[in-house]
């Protein structure tokens, strides 16, 4: 079974999700479904969903919003718009965020079933191909216990070589946290490995995952900006990629235990 959330701000559509698919008969396990992207972002911090399906219109955090931030907390998690706003922006960005369809309101339960159920059968080979390659792996190391002796010192995976490609990650963090649409895959594609593979050297590293150094570092920067009065917040919220004040203004209460404006009176 594969688990799904879903992210919709409209009740009726919300509960007509919830019972007009057959979640059990696709293979798939229903987690929940929250009414706005922050709830879901929140959810996602509880379960691990292998699936999105989101709108795009929603108060608080938008539906490309959320799946950034998602992908960012877990790079393959396969996203599904469901949204009336046929734009063609929205199309560009859903590309760029690699989401695998995008389904038009008003509902049409067969045509969800369809998306659903091509999706499911993409992540069942997917995870056939991953347990096919883990057997392998272990074979060979029954075989060969002591192949890792044979190689050369170049082409141990050394604990210098993490180091540095962290570093890099780290730099490339830097110069673009405050890009709105930046995820994972943008990081690990400039240091020339795979988004799950950086993620798990990045936490093993810096003890943190690379989602949290990007927050950390739009809340420390954040707390600069505040700092100067003639910069308005939302101004600020603007600067660091937020859309949604709600969202920043939680994420900064979150590390400094202040909401930005009760921070920003400290210094005035």
């Amino acid at each position: 079974m594969f688990k799904l959330l879903i992210a919709e701000d409209v009740r009726t559509v919300r509960e007509a999700l919830v019972r007009m698919i057959p979640w059990e008969k696709l293979g798939i396990e229903l987690l929940g479904a929250a009414e706005n992207g922050a709830d879901a972002l929140a959810w996602l911090d509880r379960e691990e969903p292998d699936l999105l399906l989101t709108d795009i219109g929603m108060p608080r955090m938008n539906g490309l919003e959320l799946i950034a931030e998602a992908r960012l907390r877990k790079p393959d998690i396969r996203c599904i718009i469901l949204s009336g706003l046929n734009e063609f922006e929205h199309a560009r960005q859903a590309v760029k965020l690699q989401v695998l369809d995008y389904v038009l309101k008003p509902i049409d339960p067969v045509e969800i079933e369809r998306v659903l159920a091509h999706v499911v059968e993409a992540l069942r080979r997917e995870r056939e191909e991953r347990q096919g390659v883990a057997f392998a792996v272990q074979a060979a190391k029954e075989k060969l216990p002591n192949v890792l002796e044979s190689l050369p010192p170049g082409e141990w995976s050394g604990s210098l070589k993490k180091k540095k490609l962290v570093e890099q990650a780290i730099q490339v963090v830097k110069e673009e946290f405050t890009r709105r649409d930046l995820v994972l895959s943008d990081v690990a594609a400039s240091v020339g490995v795979s988004y799950k593979y950086l993620n798990l050297l990045f936490k093993e590293v810096t003890g943190m995952t690379i989602n949290h150094a990007v927050i950390k570092l739009r809340m420390e920067e954040a707390a600069r900006l505040l700092k100067d009065p003639s910069i308005k917040i939302y101004e600020i919220c603007d600067r660091l990629g937020y859309t949604d004040q709600d969202h920043f203004r939680e994420s900064f209460k979150k590390q400094f235990n202040l909401t930005p404006t009760e921070y920003r009176n400290k210094f005035l």
